[in-house]
């Protein structure tokens, strides 16, 4: 085995390490994002952090055993791979977050109206107060038209200005906007990432055929 051979094995191997690792992360990343992402989004997710998983094993042992065929399928699996990043990073967008965001809210707040606290872990969660603001509790007949103690700092509503002055749609859209970048950018980096090990085994796995071809003569 050549130097520059013995190094893009390795190489390789390493990065299918790291890369396992990633999958590992990515699947954490989904089960951590339930609820805090569409479900369907994080299911996706999850599902895409145990492929990344399985391919990386599959590579590792292709280029342990030198095993030509087993390169070009890990390299098929690749390519498979980034098609569904590619996919992901086209559906991802902040819009696809901010529905949701939107959904979310308005669902508790129709409970609200039927079954007091049903907004409490929301507001208590990301600081602010009904819909659109405290305001929001004065229509719905609470009694000396309060606000429940989690719209308060501490909970703690006999001092006004522990109130929370934001309402729970901006307040939350905010959050799901920054949960939709911090995806994009870690879509952005598997794509990287994958295409690095594609390259890697793509000059591997031709070495590793011509070395067969070479041998079969």
């Amino acid at each position: 085995m050549g130097c520059a051979t013995g190094t893009i094995k390795y190489s390789l191997f390493l990065f299918n390490a790291l890369w396992a690792i990633l999958g590992i992360l990515v699947i954490v990343f989904g089960c951590l994002g339930w609820g805090a992402m569409p479900q369907q989004y994080a299911i996706g997710i999850i599902v895409l952090g145990g492929i990344i998983l399985l391919i990386s094993m599959f590579g590792c042992f292709g280029a342990i055993r030198e095993s030509s065929r087993m390169l070009w399928t890990y390299v098929s699996l690749l390519l498979v791979l980034l098609v569904l990043i590619g996919v992901f990073i086209f559906f991802n967008t902040r819009d696809v977050f901010k529905k949701y965001a939107i959904k979310t809210v308005e669902d508790h707040w129709q409970q609200e109206l039927t079954r007091p606290g049903s907004m409490d872990l929301i507001q208590k969660t990301y600081s602010c107060c009904g819909r659109y603001g405290a305001a929001d509790y004065i229509p719905i007949g609470r009694r000396n038209n309060t606000v429940p103690s989690s719209c308060c700092k501490f909970n703690n509503c006999l001092n006004p200005l522990n109130v929370y002055p934001d309402g729970c749609l901006a307040k939350v859209e905010l959050a799901f906007a920054d949960e939709a970048t911090t995806s994009r950018y870690c879509e952005w980096g598997l794509l990287g990432f994958d295409l690095v090990i594609l390259g890697l085994a793509i000059i591997l796995a031709i070495h590793y055929s011509n070395r067969r071809r070479r041998y079969n003569y």
